[in-house]
């Protein structure tokens, strides 16, 4: 709750945070959007980034402009453009080494054993770089091969090349090709995400989000000193960037149309591979 606080999302007023299953953000209208997290009782950081990752996609709905309300058109661009807000909060800022310096003291606060351990070590510990089976949890440079997976399952979902019994082993094959591992469950395997339930073609977007916030990240560093203004735990300025570039246009815009006219360029995902670039190589 408190870094939603740090992060002023507007709790009481036109947001509220509650407690599910799975993690999601659901909006009522642009002056009502709620979200929710999940406490495991272990690695606070998954409950954490969850829950800064629910904050992004709540910040777009309560951006939208308010002439838009009761349109068809309140509403986010496309689930890529969606989930590359709640991708920028989560990772770009959230996993910042400004971010981790600057939330320190109210980790400590809470988290008595955090205290042995500084600010970088913290760091590391949120950018830790390793294979894991569990998507919402996987780190940025290995996010996008949980995505590859589940995209590849759906193109032989949808052409009729694989059943449904036939998946669970497909999955654990494929997963162990690209991530050197295998899942020993369907819960950490097939069945770990909510999505397919509700239709597929879905988590591609968490790609396309990936380069999209990046993009945004390249852009916006050109007008704004952010790693300056995330130490100082001052976002507004990043906040009004992001709405008058993104959030407050709904779907007024299709997705390439939004990002040419505001940030000069459609999906470029060469600013994604310059980000972790300069973040876990330099």
């Amino acid at each position: 709750m408190e870094i939603l606080k740090i992060l002023e999302y507007p709790i009481s007023k036109r947001a509220r945070i509650d407690v599910s299953a799975h993690p999601f953000t659901t909006s009522m209208g642009i002056k009502d959007v709620r979200i929710t997290t999940r406490y495991e009782g272990y690695d606070f950081k998954r409950s954490m980034y969850s829950t800064i990752h629910e904050y992004g996609h709540a910040l777009y709905e309560l951006q939208i402009d308010e002439r838009l309300t009761a349109t068809p058109i309140a509403m986010g661009a496309s689930g890529g453009v969606h989930e590359s807000q709640s991708r920028f909060w989560e990772n770009i800022i959230g996993r910042s080494m400004e971010f981790t310096e600057a939330i320190y003291p109210t980790i400590t606060k809470h988290l008595e054993y955090v205290k042995k351990y500084s600010p970088e070590e913290l760091y590391l510990y949120f950018n830790t770089v390793k294979p894991s089976l569990i998507r919402v949890d996987a780190d940025e440079v290995t996010y996008n091969l949980h995505i590859l997976l589940r995209y590849r399952l759906e193109k032989m979902m949808i052409t009729g090349e694989v059943k449904t019994d036939e998946l669970p082993q497909l999955w654990d094959e494929i997963m162990e090709k690209l991530l050197g591992i295998r899942p020993k469950s369907y819960s950490e395997g097939v069945l770990q995400d909510i999505h397919w339930s509700g239709g597929l073609g879905t988590f591609c977007n968490y790609t396309v989000g990936n380069i999209i916030a990046a993009q945004i990240y390249q852009h916006m560093k050109k007008e704004i000193d952010i790693k300056k203004k995330v130490r100082e735990l001052k976002f507004k300025e990043l906040r009004e960037y992001m709405k008058e570039k993104i959030d407050r246009w709904g779907a007024t815009y299709a997705p390439k149309e939004l990002l040419r006219r505001n940030l000069g360029e459609e999906l470029n995902p060469d600013h994604l591979l310059e980000y972790l670039d300069e973040k876990y190589l330099k």
